[in-house]
C-alpha cells in the first residue's frame, strides 16, 4: 500500500506484487492551498451554523476531487511499474485509524516524506509505525531501485521480524544486505551478528556483517553513506514512550537525519 503524499508519484517502487494506493480525504482538506474563507459571520445564529456547514460541504468536495486527481496519476504510474494488479482506494477518515484497519490487505506500507528535510517527522507517520505490525517503508527522496541494504540490528524482537520480512519480500531480490550492529562492546556485537546472519543462511541468503563501535546513530548513518547502501532496515520504537520522552528515541533521530529510504519494522 502505497500513503499519497505530494512527491508520491516519484517514489513508487517497481514491484511484481499488487499495489494499493490510499489517499485520506479527510486527512487531506486541511492542506487545500485555497480553503474556503467564512468571511460574513453576520445574521441569526441559525444562518452562521447554515454557512458553516456549507463551506464545511464545499470544501470536502473539493479535497475529494483533490484526492482523485492525485490517486489517477498514481495509478498510471504504479501499472508502468508493477506486473500485476493495481487497485485505488479513495477512503474517508482518521489517517492512522484508516491504515491501521486495512493493514491485513497489505504485505508493506510506502510512505513518501518530505518532512524530514527540515529535521521533522510528523506525529502521524510516528504512530502508523507504532500501530501497524507490517513493514513500512519510508521513501524520503526520489526512489531508485536499490541494489544494497544494510540492516541495523540488535537482537530485538523488532529486528528479528524484520530480517524475516526482508529476506522473503519479492522487492528484495538480489540486493545485497549488510548486517550491522552498533554496540561498544565488540564480543556482544559479534554474537548478535552471528545470530544474523544464521537467518539469513536459513533462507539460503548470503549476507555479511559489520561491527560498529559506539552507540549514536551519527556511527551509524557515517557507515551507511560510506559504504553506499540505498536502504537502511531497522527495527522501530522498540522502548516505551515514557522512556523516550527522557532519553529521545533512536529511531526518531535516524529518521530526521537520513537521505535516503528506511525500511522500519514494530
Amino acid at each position: 500500500m502505497v500513503v499519497d503524499n505530494p512527491t508520491s508519484e516519484e517514489m513508487i517502487p517497481a514491484s511484481s506484487s499488487s499495489t494499493t494506493t490510499t489517499h485520506d480525504a479527510e486527512n487531506r482538506s486541511a492542506l487545500l492551498q485555497n480553503p474556503l474563507v467564512l468571511t460574513d459571520v453576520g445574521g441569526s445564529k441559525e444562518n452562521v451554523l447554515e454557512t458553516l456547514a456549507n463551506q464545511e460541504h464545499e470544501k470536502n468536495k473539493c479535497s475529494i476531487e483533490f484526492g482523485k486527481k492525485i490517486l489517477e496519476k498514481l495509478e498510471i504510474r504504479a501499472k508502468e511499474n508493477c506486473k500485476n494488479s493495481v487497485e485505488i482506494l479513495q477512503v474517508h477518515g482518521e489517517i492512522v485509524e484508516t491504515i491501521f484497519n486495512h493493514q491485513q490487505d497489505m504485505a508493506i506500507l510506502v510512505i513518501g516524506l518530505k518532512s524530514n528535510l527540515d529535521h521533522i517527522i510528523g506525529k502521524n507517520v510516528k504512530d502508523i509505525i507504532r500501530a501497524i505490525h507490517k513493514p513500512v517503508l519510508l521513501v524520503n527522496s526520489k526512489f531508485q531501485r536499490p541494489t544494497k541494504l544494510m540492516i541495523a540490528y540488535n537482537g530485538s524482537n523488532e529486528s528479528r521480524k524484520l530480517i524475516e520480512s526482508t529476506s522473503q519480500r519479492q522487492i528484495f531480490k538480489g540486493v545485497k544486505r549488510e548486517i550491522v550492529n552498533l554496540n561498544k562492546y565488540e564480543a556482544n556485537s559479534y554474537d548478535v551478528l552471528s545470530e544474523a546472519k544464521m537467518l539469513f543462511e536459513n533462507e539460503g541468503i548470503e549476507v555479511t556483517t559489520k561491527h560498529l563501535s559506539g552507540e549514536y546513530e551519527d556511527t551509524l548513518l557515517a557507515y551507511f553513506n560510506e559504504t553506499n547502501s540505498d536502504i537502511l532496515g531497522m527495527g522501530a520504537f522498540g522502548h516505551s514512550r515514557f522512556k523516550e520522552l527522557f532519553f529521545g528515541s533512536f529511531t526518531a533521530k535516524i529518521l530526521t537525519k537520513m537521505t535516503k529510504p528506511i525500511l522500519l519494522f514494530r
